[in-house]
């Protein structure tokens, strides 16, 4: 008897076990590529952002909240958005890249289930740690394309991929020359470039290329903290946002004549570009 209720009991065992294991989901691989969520698609959030601008046809001046590099922060980039739900004025977000840190399946969902708090479109430009492992892969099936354009409210936002150490010639320059024209007959306020890199040391001249090309205004991240400057001959401010750690983002204030920015962390501080 003792042996028999022995046996029952490794039967039952191992079927408990077997159940538990068949109700769990687990990836094959760390290098899985689907990522679960849509909330950072560009289709998604550019049709969104459209139906914004349909909504107010006689708004002419928005603001618009830069973020940049929550890939290892994902709470704080939650708490980031869900302070910015709060600010009426700004009609979309732009993430400026590093929704990842090693570019693996795991990461780019936590920062999306992070972002799926947010109540405005969120617009993402590609980040160099975004470049690693899978991640370029991930990019172009889950969010979109590396390079895009849009516009809204007569400005038009350009973003573009200057990851050079991940990616080959990059950025470029003749596909933002052509997005920076204005078309004959066309209205725009203002051409304003997004990049997860300010200038590199290495291409010293291209703010001057950028403002030749008609930017008039440019974003990025990458540095984890706040700058905000231009070449004193070129004067095409370059604005740089820090991390989302402990709640830091900028804001963008457009009106059909001027561009302000504002810093904060999390408190606001309109701020000037400083010459170099």
């Amino acid at each position: 008897m003792k042996l028999f209720m022995q046996s029952v009991n490794r039967v039952i065992f191992v079927a408990i076990i077997t159940m538990l294991v068949a109700s769990c989901k687990f990836d094959i691989s760390p290098w899985e590529t689907d990522v679960g969520c849509a909330t950072l698609n560009l289709e998604k959030n550019l049709a969104w952002l459209s139906e914004i601008e349909q909504a107010s046809p006689d708004q002419d001046s928005f603001s618009v909240a830069v973020i940049g590099d929550p890939q290892q922060y994902p709470g704080d980039l939650e708490l980031t958005v869900k302070k910015i739900n709060n600010i009426d004025k700004i009609d979309f977000i732009v993430l400026l890249g590093d929704l990842a840190e090693t570019g693996v399946e795991k990461e780019y969902e936590w920062t999306c289930k992070a972002a799926s708090h947010s109540t405005k479109p969120i617009l993402a430009v590609i980040g160099n740690h975004d470049g690693l492992a899978y991640g370029p892969v991930i990019w172009l099936e889950t969010i979109g394309p590396y390079d895009y354009s849009f516009t809204y409210k007569n400005t038009k936002f350009v973003a573009y991929n200057d990851n050079k150490y991940e990616f080959e010639d990059v950025p470029d320059k003749e596909w933002l020359e052509d997005e920076a024209s204005i078309a004959i007959g066309e209205v725009r306020n203002h051409t304003i470039g997004m990049s997860h890199i300010e200038p590199w040391d290495s291409e010293p001249t291209l703010t001057d290329d950028l403002k030749s090309f008609g930017f008039d205004h440019m974003f990025h991240a990458h540095n984890h903290k706040f700058d905000y400057w231009q070449k004193t001959e070129v004067q095409l401010p370059h604005f740089i946002t820090a991390n989302t750690l402990d709640v830091k983002y900028g804001i963008a204030n457009i009106t059909p004549d001027a561009i302000s920015i504002e810093q904060c962390e999390p408190e606001c501080t309109t701020v000037l570009p400083t010459n170099r």
